[in-house]
Order: structure tokens, then C-alpha cells, then sequence
């Protein structure tokens, strides 16, 4: 028998399919008990979603007819943990959880003296039925942001997390007053004002949850859960985040803006200082970033986004407080304390989706795919269906969630969908190259690592775009292009044909030598092929010297003293201002050769937004000789953009001296094409099919990212032509 039940009880619990999956739900009704060693039990109800578009009487009318609930957010669990281990009993019969589900509902129904309604999904969802959960997954925006709150479960109560729960409380909440004539309170509109605290403002959502809870937690459950759901369905009335139509909503723009800028400035009260006085603020956010980030991988999940992001304002609760005082928080200590933790940008990000959702605003698919980058799920069709309640996309074949088909065929008809959308191929740029799910097409990324390459050339959001390969060229949509097709491993493109690789560096073996900076490792490689190349015997001693430039920058990049670095090694100085000035020499004719290399090294690029034309490289390199604070932060840029440039990448050449980077998987006799709709050229390969390539990866090709392919092609001295990618 599973831990949790001294029942003697063999039935297993059997679901009662739904008259239509996609507009109902189930909702837990939690029987309460103060016996923490006694079984849970509870039951099952079926209720009708209320509709998203509609009239405000037409809503309000539905809303009525579904009770509050709460909805639990939470981590199932990685590995053994995610196998059920404890039991709990649903109308008298036995249903298995897992063993954080058991704990965090043990927790819960103790909360309240009365029975409450939870909705869970390893519960309210039959997990078995792939069809139930293909049809459940559109609802899952409905369901976390109708519930009157969503409780966010790290895990069991410890002296840490009560510790940090306290710190909070005094440094944020005792500056939101529950009792409003504590403070003199005036409730206006959508805000509540502490007169002797300025314009601190308290949002409605806040103030009403508080007394809600106060009343809950004092036995008053009708009055607390009454004013939780009349917030909710006020809102929800009020604003419609839900609908499918928001271009009928009012879109907010400013209010998320001008709340970030309130938070980045907020400072504690004399009062909620001193009750803090004590404590170690460096220790309370190390103690802070390791509950919520080291200790759990709630923040690390794809599901649990956006369960958090949907949610109505003011109505998430994680550590007993909501995102927004938790923001509070990070940001005063990074201010006031100079105490950074990279984990802070996820509550970030968590609250700026979420803001931006219940104000009208939301993300493109790829944008929130990039947002979203590193986060896990189990089946990793939950990397696309995890967003879906998200984003701004309407829903079409191609993006309908279905767990019966191949994860390549989602993945393919994801890509389809955003290629059609924003009539580019960028998508496919960019992506992981290595540990890609072996079953997909060549030109489908693999989403799982979509959004974690940082040196690719194409953003994966799609935004701040710097070449321009194809000029304004659109990629060709079919006649329905947002039609699933039984040939979704095909995909029909133009392109250009620039040439084949004829030449091309080795691969540089990460760690081969620690003592030296990877871009100049790399960069020993590029040379030396180029050096052995006979096409470039005449420009040997060229490419050696832009070599021995790199080698020195890398050698102060190294250096843990930069700023000191020239006053310490005036020789190296001297030998870099010599170098420059050969490399500024234009008596010899290498001039453009210089340059060629160097902006191959760069991949163009003086940043990852910005790039470098050969003046602005002249520029550069004579500034960053001068060893001052301008100076050095140049020269610091440079270093960046040659290792952004380099890593991973492989120097390519072709007939008539071009040259340009590549990804390491490139081979000779690939070639070398400007796809149309494509921001940057990419390297393909020729199957043995007629007319057929796969995608090997997107490239730099000096000369030909700004649309040159397309002037040739309009001077007649190239074509373009169909062909399948595979």
C-alpha cells in the first residue's frame, strides 16, 4: 500500500470522461481536517470553463456559475520522484501522487476549517488519456488565472524558509497595510495610498487578498473566499485578459514601464528597517537565490512559467508574498548593497510577462522560445505546448496541441508556423547544432535548446536583426501555410548559390590550452590554414600579422589587471601601436586584406547588436592603443567580439579568395547560399535526391551579408532557384 493511507480501501479511482474536454475542467474539493497524521481525501466535480469573449453580462453570468479555487503550481519531480509514492482517496477510492504532491496538499487543507476546492493537474487531468490532455492544454491560460490565488509549492517548511519568509515580510509587507484605518488608508480606483509614506501605492488586488486571507485564516471562510473570487471575477469582467481578440481589449503599455521604474527605486520605511536590523542582508540573498533557485527546480521548469504568468495581478503567492514583493526585494539589495544574483532576472522576467499579459500585452511565440530558454519538461512537446496560453500567436492546425503525434512533426510544424508567420527563415538559423533530437528534419530547430546559443548571428526572438543577407526578400508561402501537410519534413525555399567550401579550418578542442584565450586558439587555427592555403601564399606575411595582433589582445584579456596591464608591459604596447600601423598602411596593397580577415574574425560585428564596418575597425584598432579608460573598454569589446566571433566556428574559404566563418560541423564541398527570407547566408548540403539539401548552419560570409547576392542575381550574373530542404 502507498504511504498516506491506513484506509482499507482497493478500488482504484476510474475517471469519468468529460461531455466536452475543451470547455470543462475538474476541481478537487480538498476535505479538511487539524490531524496532520490523518489520510487526505477529497472528490471530483466537473464545471464549465466561462467563455473568453462575450459580453460583460454574458461573462459575469458564467463566472457566477464556476466556484473559487485555488491553483496549485508546482514541481512533479525529476527521476524517481516523479513515480507515485502516497495516495490519496477521491470519492472512497485510492488515487496515487507523488510524493511532493502529497506534501504540499497535506499542507494546504489544513489552511482553511472548511473543505476547499484545489485545481492540481497530475489530478484534475487524466494523464493517461492523451487525447484529454491535448484537449485540456488551450484551458490552461482559463484555469491559473480564474483561480482566486495560485500557490506557488517550493517544498516543506524549514527554520531557512521561515527565516526568509519573515525578512520579507518585515522589509516589504509592513509597508502594505491590511487594516486601513491603521494608516489612513484612502482606497481609490485600483490603488490605496499610506499618507505618511508619500506615493507608496498598494495595488487593489493586494489589499483585498490580504484582508481576504486575514478573514480566512480567522474561520470567516465564506467572507474570505467571497471577496478572492468577487477580485477575480472583477478583473476578469473589467479586463478580459483572457479573450482571443485583444485587439478589442485596452493595451496598457505604460503601466508595466512605469511600475518597473517604481519598483527599481522603492526603499524600505524606518519602521520596516529596523524590524530587519539584525539580520545580514549579504546572507538573507544568498539564503534568498538558494531557496528559490539552488534548492528547487520550480523556477527551471516549463509548465511552471506559465502557470505564474497567466495568473490574474497581485493573485501569485510564492514564499507567503507575491512577485512583485519579491522584486522589491531583489532590487533594493542590488542597489543599496551592490548584491547581484543572475537568478533575480527569472522573477524578472516572471513579473514582466505577467504584467504585460494582464494589461492586453502578449509575446510572440519565438519571443517568449527565447524568454524561456533552458527551461525543462519531461515530454518535450511541453517546450511548445507550456507557451501556448502565453502567446500572442492565434491558434491555427499548426500550433494545435496533440500528444499523439511525433515530437519532430510538433517541432517541424512549430517552425512552419513562425517561418509563416513572420515570412523569414531566420528561425531556423542559430539553433543547437550538438545533442539534437536525432528524428528531426535538418532545418527544424531543436526547441528543447532553442534561445541558448549567445553567439549565433540571428537573435532567436527575432529582434534587432543587424544583416541583411537577402535584402527585404520574403520567404515564398505556399498556398496554406498554416495547414499541417503530410510532408512536414520538407521544406520548399530559394535561394542563391554563392559556392562551395573549398577550404576550411580545423576544429578547435575546448580546454586543448587553458593558458590561452579560446579566441586566439582559434584564431592560431584560422591562420594556419590560411597560410597553408597556396590561393594565399603572397599574403602570408599579412594574416601573421593580424595573428600576432591577436595574440597580444588576448593575452591582455587574459589579464585580471586590465587596467594596469599597458603601464606594466610598455614593449607590448609599443608592438601593438607598430602593428596598427601596418595594418593602417595602405602602401602595400593589404590594406583590404587586414580588414577581410579581421572582420571575418568578427564575424562582422563589434557587438552583438552593433556592426563594424572597416573604417569603424580602423577606428578601433587605433583607439584601443591609447591606454586609457576609453581605450581599454575598446579593446575589452574587441576581445568579446572576436571570442563571439570564433567559438564555435570554423574559418571557410572559396574559389576567388572569399572567405568567411561557419559552424564546426561544416565540411568541404558544402555550399554556400543566400536563402530568400533569410537574414544571414547558411551552409547546406547536397543530398542524393535531385534538388534536395539538408541545413548544416547559418554563416558569415565577407562581402555578402547586406543584400549583394540580390544585386548580382538583378545584374544577371547569378539566379535563384527552388529547391527542398530536408
Amino acid at each position: 500500500m502507498l504511504n498516506g493511507s491506513t484506509m482499507s480501501i482497493s478500488h482504484t479511482y476510474q475517471y469519468e470522461a468529460f461531455a466536452n474536454p475543451s470547455r470543462q475542467i475538474r476541481l478537487l474539493k480538498l476535505d479538511t481536517t487539524h490531524d496532520n497524521g490523518s489520510v487526505l481525501t477529497g472528490s471530483l466535480s466537473v464545471y464549465k470553463i466561462p467563455p473568453r469573449d462575450g459580453s460583460r453580462v454574458a461573462r459575469f453570468s458564467k463566472h457566477l456559475q464556476l466556484p473559487g479555487y485555488f491553483a496549485l503550481s508546482y514541481v512533479w519531480g525529476t527521476g524517481p520522484d516523479r513515480h507515485p509514492s502516497h495516495e490519496i482517496i477521491l470519492d472512497n477510492r485510492r488515487f496515487p501522487i507523488t510524493a511532493t504532491l502529497y506534501a504540499a496538499l497535506h499542507s494546504y487543507r489544513s489552511f482553511v476549517p472548511a473543505s476547499i476546492r484545489f485545481w492540481v493537474d497530475a489530478i484534475c487531468i487524466n494523464q493517461a488519456d492523451d487525447d484529454e490532455k491535448s484537449a485540456q492544454v488551450p484551458l490552461m491560460r482559463d484555469i491559473y488565472h480564474l483561480a482566486v490565488s495560485v500557490l506557488v509549492w517550493l517544498g516543506d517548511k524549514t527554520d531557512e524558509i521561515n527565516r526568509l519568509e519573515l525578512f520579507i515580510s518585515n522589509l516589504v509587507n509592513d509597508g502594505y497595510v491590511t487594516k486601513a484605518d491603521k494608516w489612513g488608508l484612502e482606497v481609490t480606483g485600483t490603488e490605496t495610498k499610506a499618507r505618511d509614506r508619500g506615493e507608496r501605492k498598494q495595488p487593489l488586488a493586494k489589499f483585498i487578498r490580504n484582508e481576504s486571507e486575514r478573514l480566512l485564516l480567522k474561520g470567516a471562510f465564506k467572507g474570505g473566499m467571497g471577496m478572492l473570487r468577487g477580485l477575480q471575477i472583477g478583473f476578469d469582467v473589467e479586463y478580459n485578459s483572457l479573450s482571443d481578440h485583444l485587439n478589442d481589449q485596452r493595451v496598457r503599455e505604460d503601466e508595466y514601464l512605469q511600475r518597473m521604474e517604481e519598483i527599481k527605486s522603492w526603499s524600505p520605511n524606518e519602521r520596516q528597517l529596523k524590524l530587519v536590523q539584525d539580520e545580514d542582508f549579504q546572507a538573507m540573498a544568498t539564503l534568498l537565490d538558494k531557496v528559490l533557485f539552488s534548492d528547487t527546480q520550480y523556477f527551471d521548469r516549463m509548465w511552471t512559467l506559465q502557470e505564474l504568468c497567466v495568473a490574474n495581478r497581485g493573485l501569485v503567492q510564492v514564499l507567503e508574498v507575491d512577485l512583485e514583493d519579491l522584486l522589491l526585494v531583489f532590487y533594493y539589495l542590488q542597489r543599496t548593497f551592490n548584491i547581484r544574483h543572475l537568478s533575480f532576472e527569472k522573477i524578472t522576467t516572471l513579473f514582466e510577462i505577467n504584467s504585460k499579459f494582464n494589461n492586453g500585452q502578449r509575446l510572440p511565440l519565438k519571443v517568449l522560445l527565447a524568454l524561456s530558454a533552458g527551461r525543462k519538461s519531461e515530454n518535450p512537446r511541453d517546450r511548445i505546448y507550456g507557451l501556448h496560453g502565453l502567446m500572442k500567436d492565434e491558434q491555427n492546425p499548426l500550433l494545435k496541441p496533440d500528444y499523439m503525434k511525433p515530437v519532430a512533426e510538433v517541432y517541424a510544424n512549430v517552425a512552419r508556423h513562425i517561418i509563416s508567420t513572420g515570412e523569414s527563415l531566420d528561425v531556423i538559423c542559430g539553433h543547437q547544432l550538438r545533442g539534437r533530437l536525432p528524428e528531426l528534419p535538418s532545418w527544424v530547430p531543436d526547441f528543447r535548446h532553442f534561445g541558448l546559443e549567445a553567439t549565433s548571428l540571428v537573435h532567436a526572438n527575432g529582434e534587432n536583426i543587424i544583416y541583411h543577407a537577402s535584402g527585404s526578400e520574403k520567404h515564398a508561402l505556399p498556398e496554406h501555410p498554416f495547414q499541417v501537410t503530410r510532408e512536414w519534413q520538407t521544406l520548399i525555399v530559394t535561394g542563391i548559390f554563392l559556392g562551395n567550401v573549398s577550404v576550411l579550418s580545423e576544429i578547435s578542442v575546448p580546454g586543448q590550452d587553458l593558458q590561452t584565450e579560446t579566441f586566439a586558439l582559434g584564431e592560431r587555427l584560422w591562420s594556419a590554414k590560411l597560410i597553408q592555403s597556396q590561393e594565399w601564399t603572397s599574403e602570408s606575411q599579412t594574416v601573421g600579422n593580424v595573428s600576432d595582433l591577436v595574440a597580444i589582445y588576448a593575452e591582455f584579456y587574459q589579464n585580471s589587471n586590465r587596467a594596469t596591464f599597458w603601464a606594466r608591459n610598455p614593449d607590448k604596447l609599443g608592438r601593438l601601436r607598430t602593428m596598427i600601423g601596418n595594418a593602417n598602411d595602405q602602401s602595400d596593397g593589404t590594406l583590404g586584406l587586414n580588414y577581410k580577415y579581421f572582420l571575418t574574425l568578427l564575424c562582422g560585428r563589434i557587438a552583438k547588436e552593433a556592426r563594424c564596418s572597416e573604417e569603424e575597425l580602423s577606428e578601433h584598432l587605433t583607439r584601443s592603443c591609447i591606454p586609457d579608460q576609453e581605450g581599454i573598454e575598446i579593446l575589452e569589446n574587441l576581445c568579446k567580439a572576436l571570442d563571439a566571433g570564433t567559438q564555435g566556428r570554423r574559418l571557410i574559404m572559396s574559389e576567388g579568395k572569399r572567405m568567411g566563418a561557419a559552424t564546426e560541423q561544416t565540411q568541404e564541398n558544402d555550399m554556400i547560399y543566400v536563402l530568400m527570407g533569410c537574414s544571414v547566408p547558411v551552409i547546406l548540403r547536397k543530398t542524393a535526391r535531385p534538388n534536395e539539401f539538408q541545413f548544416v548552419g547559418e554563416c558569415y560570409w565577407h562581402g555578402f551579408m547586406d543584400g549583394e547576392a540580390l544585386a548580382m542575381r538583378d545584374g544577371d550574373k547569378v539566379t535563384a532557384h527552388e529547391f527542398k530542404l530536408v
